[in-house]
Order: structure tokens, then sequence, then C-alpha cells
């Protein structure tokens, strides 16, 4: 690893560590009964319902778990890890934060430029500094493993994204239809007119509905490019631009249902989310697994030539 590429890794892992701590620390204190960030009676009282410790208590989990892959990635054994592992752990990481990454940042400066002001969100039980620490540290988390993840994936399997994405088989390409096509389509209508009352609730404010818009994009994103040319985005890019649909398509789904407004799931949100996640799962399997066919039968053929050669 040249000299650069290493200070990188470096400062990716410190921003990976550093980023989920206010967010850490925060949950933690609403663990211990805190009410610090509230603004309402309501809001506290919240806190303490079953629903809102189960959901900190998993997503403490989940942070802790984020982290703790990001120094993985950087172990000098870290090619050992078995490859499930990484393909689990990185897709859980990119299907929950891309959306944040990708959208909020462009979806606050249009809210900026629309309402003169900037909001994350529409609950009121809440001070707005708690949504900049946890927005800002999602962000920042984002980037660091975006960044590690990408060295790693270069480093380990090159030769595998090297070759631009393909179309998989007629029934991964079907599920994916079903299950990514609806769900993208969807996430752009609520996303430019409004989740209305089919979509997401509480989701009005022009960020958030960039975040949708986003999903939405990404969706449909990931399930044309195998379909087609890939000449104007290179390889690594149609890569990227797949892996990173299928992976939001397959986590965004449950996680819009888990995060309802009130714990009160719209019918057309749940029906979806059923078909997106298995379909999406389906769908990027089927192009991993076409590209590792693919990848094998180069390096068959490679060998071949070898041996043909060194017994003329």
């Amino acid at each position: 690893m040249s000299h650069l590429r290493l200070r990188l890794q470096r400062a990716a892992l410190v921003v990976a560590c550093l980023a989920p701590v206010p967010y850490l620390v925060l949950k933690v204190l609403w663990l211990s009964g805190s009410t610090i960030g509230t603004t309402t009676a309501a809001g506290a009282s919240e806190m303490h319902e079953t629903r809102f410790v189960v959901g900190n208590l998993i997503t403490v989990f989940l942070m802790v778990v984020a982290v703790a892959f990001a120094i993985a990635l950087t172990r000098p054994a870290a090619h050992r890890v078995p490859a499930w592992l990484v393909f689990v752990l990185g897709a859980g990481a990119t299907g929950l934060l891309a959306p944040i990454l990708l959208g909020l940042p462009l979806g606050l400066v249009l809210q900026l430029i629309a309402d003169g002001a900037v909001k994350t969100a529409t609950d009121e039980g809440l001070a707005p500094w708690v949504f900049g620490a946890v927005y800002s540290g999602f962000a920042l988390l984002g980037i660091a493993l975006a960044v590690l993840l990408a060295q790693y994936v270069v480093a380990r399997w090159g030769d595998l994204i090297a070759v631009a994405p393909q179309p998989p088989s007629t029934v991964a390409t079907v599920a994916g239809a079903l299950g990514m096509v609806p769900f993208g389509l969807a996430n752009l209508y609520w996303g430019i007119f409004g989740p209305g009352s089919t979509g997401p609730q509480a989701m009005d404010l022009v960020a958030q509905r960039t975040v949708l818009v986003v999903t939405g994009l990404l969706s449909l994103a990931a399930f044309a490019l195998p379909l087609v040319s890939q000449r104007a985005v290179g390889p690594r890019m149609a890569w990227l631009i797949t892996w990173t649909g299928c992976c939001v398509v397959a986590f965004q789904g449950p996680t819009q249902i888990l995060l309802a407004n009130g714990g009160d799931v719209q019918p057309m949100i749940a029906f979806i989310a059923l078909l997106s996640t298995p379909g999406s799962s389906l769908y990027g399997l089927g192009v991993l697994r076409g590209a590792g066919h693919l990848l094998w039968l180069s390096r068959a053929v490679d060998r071949w030539h070898l041996v043909f050669r060194s017994h003329r």
C-alpha cells in the first residue's frame, strides 16, 4: 500500500472511531433514564417506551459493530476474514448509511434555499442539536466506512470488479424487477410529491424527501446497470452503483417499517418492503454469482494458456 493510501486509511479509521461517539453517548444517556435533548413532556415520556428502549439498544449495538468492522478492515489479517462476513457487514453499512450520506447534505442545502431554515425532522419533541449530532455522525461514519471498504475491496477483489456487472439469471432478474422497481418508483414519488397517506409519515421536509429521492434513484440505477451497456461509467463505478443500490433496497424497506412514525406502519410500505428485501437480495447475489463464474472462467483460461505455452 502506498504512503498516501496508508495515511488515508489511518485518517478514515480515526474518523470511523470518533464520529459515533456523540451518538453513542446520547443513546447511553437515554437508556440510563436521562431526558437530555427532549423539549416536551411527550418527547421525554417516549424515551421510556419499550419501542424506543429496544430501538436504542439495537442502534447502539449496530454502531459498535460498525466501528469494530472499520477496525477489522485495517488489520494485517483482514484478508483472512471470511468473505461472507465482509459481505453481510458491508451490505448493512452501505444499505443503512448511503441514503443519509448521499441525500441528506443535498437535502439540507435545498431546504435552506426553499425555506430559509435547516431542519432534519418535523418531530418537535427533540432539540435541533440532537438531529445535528446524530446525522453528522452518521454522515462521517458513512464516509469513513466507504473509504475503508473501497480500499479493502480493490485490494482483495480487484479482479472481480475490473469487469462490469453482467445480467443475472432470468429468475434473479424477475425477482429484482418485482422488488427493486416498485420500491424505487414509490420512493421517487414520495420524495417528489410528498409521502401523503401511503408513504413514510413525518417525512415532509425537503431534506427528508431528498433522501427518499436518492433512495429511489439508487434502486432503479442498481437494477438497470447490469442489464445495459456501462461504457459511460466504467466497471468499478457500475459495481459501486449496483452494490449500493441493492444494499439500500434490501435494508431501507425494513428500516421504513421499524422507524414508522408512532409505530404506525402504512400498508403500502409493508407490502413494498416484503418484496424489496428478497428481490434485491436475489438480484444482487445473482449479479455477484455471475461475476464470480466469469472470473473463475477467465483464470481457468489463463492457467490453460500457461500450461499450453509451457509444453510448446
